[in-house]
């Protein structure tokens, strides 16, 4: 800095100036005590250099000293206002430094200190128009500072209030939903165009299909698309990973040819980026605290300018808001899913139980049926075989359900047995399509078998083997219509035996596909299903194959396109053998004496149900009773039996295909005929919780009753009903 005292000197040494001579031959002098004065005095912040203390001083001097030189006192006093366009430059620069208004204007005061204290150093104390003069422009200096000054300021108000509005509504608009692709896509439409002409907005490991991307630009927001689709990090890979792992916004000058080449994964990947056309990138992290977990990328075009400072600022506040509502939607998402997971689990349980009711009660309401009536000694000889015929059938039946209950249990606990022997899957093959043989004729399909390879032995247990080939091939019948075809291929691949079941079937949704190994699992678990069982089979299949070493796949094209299975087992020792066995206890039910009611003699009743054993139990038991018994196999059929015949009671299942019980006493209670509409119904079912009990009643049936139920107890429940006719 100039020292102020060198330039001292008598006023009495020197020749007269004129005041533009001053301020052109002793600006530097001025300029000095100018900056000397403004540290001594305190009105600058800290911290500032000369150089910006004298910011637009000396072209302040400049341009009094010009207008100096233009002419005339009254030219003088006009002109005044010509220096005000520095002096608002002046005041600009000092709002933008720190300074309040009350160091600008004493600045001015000092600046007309300096002057006449140089001009009588320097011995040309001015005349009284010259500091008229001065005064004059000095004050006109003040005022356009000044302005300028509280212009800048609330500038800077407005603009604040301005982001603070944006920010608050952003806010607002994020929070408003929890719903994770929607408050992304909200993010994006926050950030163009206010902020930017596009962005990005991605989430650290989601898919790049999950991207929320928006442009004012239409084709570049395709291009974008195809850079986040093809290229997951569009900006590039290292750029991601830095701001991921720092947690730091970065601004990137697009316009660098060098800095796009770095940041390209690929010659392609180049290409893109400088397609895009862009002027500058701004890539600012979400996160929580210290730990992030996604970006927004903002990009401006060529023709916009590039981020400012502030604006870097503004985004960084917007995203710590992102980040939050963001994460809160990742929250819900998760909690989402996991009440989803929750819900299908005790819904798929309850559909499980209930269905288990079903398929066991089933054939125990046949079997205890026709053992009672046996018992009773007055079912007739020629029905005697007959009822041992279909007591042994559903035994059977039974049998099989529990046994599968059995292996699927060991299969989640690991506790199968394994038997392992030398086992020709040949003719485990021939076994399994000979017991099948009555299945087939019975729907006259085609099977067609193909066995290949010339060696089919393996190490493998038997009758497990047998019961994997058995399960697939009766699950193939079981869901391909009459008159359908089942091929069965076993060929040798390298060291695996290859085995192949396709069929003409009704095959497999695609959404369900994923699932078809899964326990419990079915396509359709209605009440209205087609087909019964409890959707073991093919979930014991594939732990069976699985403890044999061996793989299983299931294909299908679609709905009425057939399913193909394919079981591929090595020629090698099995995996497990662990052992255990579990046993079921067995309990000895009392019997009730069957009781034939007067009421009953002479009624008519309608028996619905689709199994035919059911409805013949059914008939038996009742027409004992000198009633006079319909029956039907469907809802539709007994609707029509009821318009057509006298009808006093209905004993109807509700799991039925096509429509239910439920289906059908609905539609009887809305018979235009009164006496038709308001028969008494019983539910005779399988489905035994509480809420079928209550969704039965409440549906429009009398009594609710659980299968297998005591021919006694039907038979006064009917006789109660029909007290009341």
């Amino acid at each position: 800095m100039l020292s102020a005292s060198r330039y001292a000197v008598c006023p009495s040494s020197v020749f007269a100036m004129s005041l533009q001579e001053l301020l052109r031959d002793r600006r530097d002098e001025i300029l000095t005590r100018f900056i000397g004065e403004v540290e001594r005095k305190g009105l600058a912040p800290p911290g500032l250099s000369p150089s910006v203390l004298a910011d637009h001083i000396p072209l302040f001097l400049d341009e009094i000293s010009d207008e100096l030189s233009a002419g005339s006192e009254a030219r003088l006093s006009m002109d005044a206002a010509d220096v005000t366009s520095t002096a608002r430059q002046h005041g600009e620069q000092r709002w933008n430094v720190g300074y309040d208004v009350e160091a600008l204007v004493r600045e001015y005061g000092v600046l007309h200190h300096v002057i006449l204290q140089t001009a009588r150093y320097a011995g040309a104390p001015l005349s009284a128009e010259e500091a008229d003069s001065l005064s004059q422009y000095l004050n006109v200096g003040i005022a356009a500072a000044l302005a300028e000054y509280v212009s800048s300021r609330d500038e800077e108000a407005k603009k604040r209030q301005s982001d603070l509005q944006f920010l608050t509504e952003a806010g607002e608009l994020l929070g408003s939903s929890l719903d994770l692709p929607s408050t992304l896509a909200r993010l994006a439409r926050v950030l163009v165009p206010r902020l930017a002409d596009f962005c990005v907005v991605q989430l650290d490991g989601a898919p790049a299909e999950e991207a929320a991307i928006l442009d004012v630009n239409a084709p570049r927001a395709d291009l974008l698309r195809e850079l986040v689709k093809t290229f997951p990090l569009p900006i590039g890979q290292n750029r991601h990973v830095e701001v991921i792992r720092n947690g730091k916004a970065l601004l990137v000058d697009a316009t660098q040819d060098e800095l796009l080449a770095a940041m390209a994964q690929s010659p392609e990947h180049l290409a893109l980026l400088r397609r895009l056309r862009a002027r500058s990138w701004l890539v600012v992290p979400l996160k929580i605290k210290t730990s992030a977990f996604g970006t927004m990328t903002l990009g401006r075009g060529e023709s916009s300018r590039p981020f400012e400072p502030d604006e870097v600022v503004l985004v960084e506040d917007l995203a710590r808001r992102a980040a939050a509502a963001v994460d809160n939607a990742r929250l819900y998402e998760l909690s989402k899913a996991e009440r989803a997971r929750a819900e299908g689990a005790a819904r798929a349980k309850d559909e499980f139980v209930a269905t288990i009711s079903h398929e066991l009660r089933t054939p125990l309401n046949v079997i205890i049926g026709w053992v009672r009536l046996l018992r009773s000694g007055t079912l007739p000889e020629d029905r005697r075989e007959q009822a041992l015929a279909v007591v042994e059938r559903n035994a059977n039946a039974q049998s099989q359900l529990v046994a599968d209950l059995l292996d699927i249990s060991r299969a989640i606990t690991g506790s199968i047995r394994l038997d392992p022997a030398q086992v020709d899957l040949g003719n485990v093959i021939d076994l399994v399509v000979e017991d099948a043989r009555l299945a087939l004729e019975a729907k006259r399909m085609k099977l067609s078998v193909e066995v290949t390879a010339e060696d089919t032995v393996l190490r493998g247990d038997g009758e497990r083997l047998k019961q994997v080939v058995a399960n697939l091939l009766l699950n193939s019948i079981k869901f391909t219509p009459k008159g359908g075809e089942i091929s069965l291929k076993l060929r040798r691949v390298d060291s695996e035996l290859e085995l192949t079941l396709a069929d003409t079937g009704i095959g497999i949704a695609p959404d369900f596909l994923p699932y078809v190994f899964e326990t419990f699992r079915q396509s359709d678990s209605r009440s209205t299903r087609t087909h019964g069982g409890l959707g073991l089979g093919l979930s014991i299949v594939k732990h069976l194959v699985e403890l044999h070493g061996g793989r299983i796949e299931a294909s299908s094209a679609g709905p009425g396109a057939g399913a193909t299975f394919v079981v591929r087992l090595p020629i090698s020792p099995v995996i497990s053998t662990t052992v255990g066995i579990g046993r079921l206890p067995a309990t000895a039910p009392q019997h009730s004496a069957l009781s034939r009611p007067e009421v009953l003699a002479g009624r008519s009743v309608l028996v619905v149900d689709d199994e035919p054993d059911a409805r013949a139990l059914l008939r038996v038991v009742l027409e004992s009773c000198r009633m006079t018994v319909l029956d039907a196999a469907s809802a539709p059929t007994a609707l029509a039996i009821l318009e057509r015949e006298r009808v006093d009671l209905l004993v109807s299942d509700i799991g039925m295909p096509e429509e239910d019980g439920y289906a059908l006493i609905k539609r009887v209670r809305a018979l235009a005929n009164e006496e038709k509409a308001s028969v008494p119904a019983v539910a005779l079912t399988a489905f035994a919780r509480n809420e079928d009990r209550t969704r039965a009643l409440l549906e429009g049936f009398n009594f609710h009753m659980t299968k297998p139920v005591e021919p006694a107890e039907l038979v006064l429940a009917l006789a109660d009903l029909a007290t009341g006719l």
